[in-house]
């Protein structure tokens, strides 16, 4: 009995001594249909970005710098994929495939996960993940300086959602923000869904807010 009364004590402080160092909110980009966990308001800055098979497309980044910890949402829009691979000047023979531009959405999370593990480092967690049943990746990185990056990426209608986190050696895990984000529909509600054996999905109704 003591040592559960110890190890909720612990807990405790653990949760208070985070809190006190950061106040978190909710932010939520309903153009952008999703609403994530940050430490503060995010810096918010448009940016392109260019992707496996050299095509180049729109993407937000938001960013918030609490002390010596880092946090990024990055959301690349490949909405117009089709059309920016129809309208590249210089067409190699793989770029003339007429499915490119679906293979390069699809392989999104992978190649973005690739640019993580090219900044080296040890890379200590590197499986596949998922939100509400949206499939996707997550990383975690012990980098040589010895701060630690969490990252976690997933792709849905049309957009790939890249989450980082990166926090000195000492500093508490970040998984809660790795798992923070949450996927909205044009309505602003939360987008969850089940999924079956084949892989197929069907979304769960829920309310607004729910």
């Amino acid at each position: 009995m003591n040592t559960i009364r110890l190890l909720l004590a612990a807990c405790s402080l653990t949760v208070f001594g985070f809190a006190s160092a950061e106040t978190w909110t909710n932010y939520t980009d309903q153009s952008q249909f999703f609403s994530v966990n940050f430490p503060g308001e995010p810096e918010i800055r448009e940016v392109p970005y260019p992707s496996e098979y050299g095509a180049t497309f729109p993407s937000r980044v938001y960013t918030v710098q609490s002390g010596e910890n880092f946090y990024s949402v990055t959301v690349v829009d490949y909405t117009n994929a089709q059309r920016v691979y129809l309208e590249l000047p210089d067409k190699t023979d793989e770029a003339s495939s007429r499915w490119l531009w679906l293979y390069d959405q699809l392989g999104a999370p992978a190649y973005a996960a690739r640019q993580f593990r090219l900044r080296g480092g040890e890379v200590t967690f590197d499986a596949w993940n998922h939100i509400d049943f949206v499939e996707g990746h997550q990383l975690q990185i012990t980098n040589q300086d010895q701060s630690r990056t969490f990252a976690g990426l997933y792709l849905h209608h049309n957009r790939l959602y890249i989450l980082e986190a990166t926090v000195p050696s000492d500093a508490l895990p970040q998984g809660l923000f790795q798992q923070s984000l949450t996927f909205l529909d044009e309505d602003g509600v939360r987008i969850r869904y089940e999924v079956q054996p084949d892989r197929s999905r069907t979304r769960l109704q829920r309310v607004p807010g729910g």
